[in-house]
């Protein structure tokens, strides 16, 4: 696995939320999300991804294993034909069949807050509604992780724009720019792209990062797309 997506690192979390859960099991489903996250449609949604979410999360001081699951499991389904919000929800079932696995009274604890997490990410947006174990704070945590990229150093957010168009490669150039500047202008249009507190210098970066990608698709042939 990935620096930070390891299975150790995986075993550690599910232990810590019940170290009575059969090491097999964990094994086993560390295998899986290892094979999932590694298929040839992914290029950007790959355990590199995973590790760069653990590892923000582990800069931010923060220490969830609700956040941790949530990041482990939101993308092990990933359809670019498909699409949302199937690959979520598809998400969602592979993490709670496991828990149903591991018999655990603790884990099962988590399921409803750690399948909020995941849902969430259809929309990015906070719930109107949350389990009892969740908090507002934890999700907007968890939303901005996984925005993180958006944010990045030019360099960086334009390999990621790469990537994305190389999951999407069964998409023809022009329905790719017209349905990818959507997407971007869709964020462009949100008062604010990232929810946590004093965010103003990620979302300028972001914004930044995003109109540059939208000036470039605009400017480009469909053969260089």
């Amino acid at each position: 696995m990935s620096s930070y997506a390891t299975e150790n690192r995986f075993m550690n979390t599910i232990l810590a939320v019940d170290p009575a859960i059969d090491g097999e099991i964990i094994h086993t489903m560390a295998a899986e999300l290892q094979t999932r996250y590694s298929e040839p449609q992914r290029y950007y949604h790959t355990l590199e991804h995973i590790s760069y979410m653990l590892k923000a999360l582990e800069s931010s001081g923060r220490s969830s294993e609700i956040i941790e699951l949530a990041i482990w499991f939101h993308d092990c389904i990933y359809d670019p034909v498909k699409g949302g919000p199937s690959n979520e929800l598809e998400s969602i079932r592979v993490f709670e069949t496991f828990v149903d696995t591991t018999t655990s009274r603790a884990t099962a604890a988590l399921r409803e807050s750690v399948s909020t997490l995941i849902e969430a990410t259809i929309q990015h947006r906070v719930p109107d509604v949350l389990p009892a174990q969740l908090c507002a704070s934890d999700v907007t945590v968890f939303l901005d992780l996984d925005m993180n990229i958006l944010a990045e150093t030019p360099e960086v957010y334009d390999n990621y724009s790469r990537q994305i168009r190389r999951e999407y490669a069964h998409v023809p150039a022009n329905a790719y720019r017209s349905g990818r500047i959507k997407v971007l202008q869709d964020f462009l249009l949100r008062d604010h792209i990232f929810l946590g507190p004093d965010s103003g210098s990620m979302d300028e970066q972001a914004k930044k990062n995003i109109l540059r990608e939208i000036h470039r698709l605009e400017m480009t042939s469909d053969a260089d797309i």
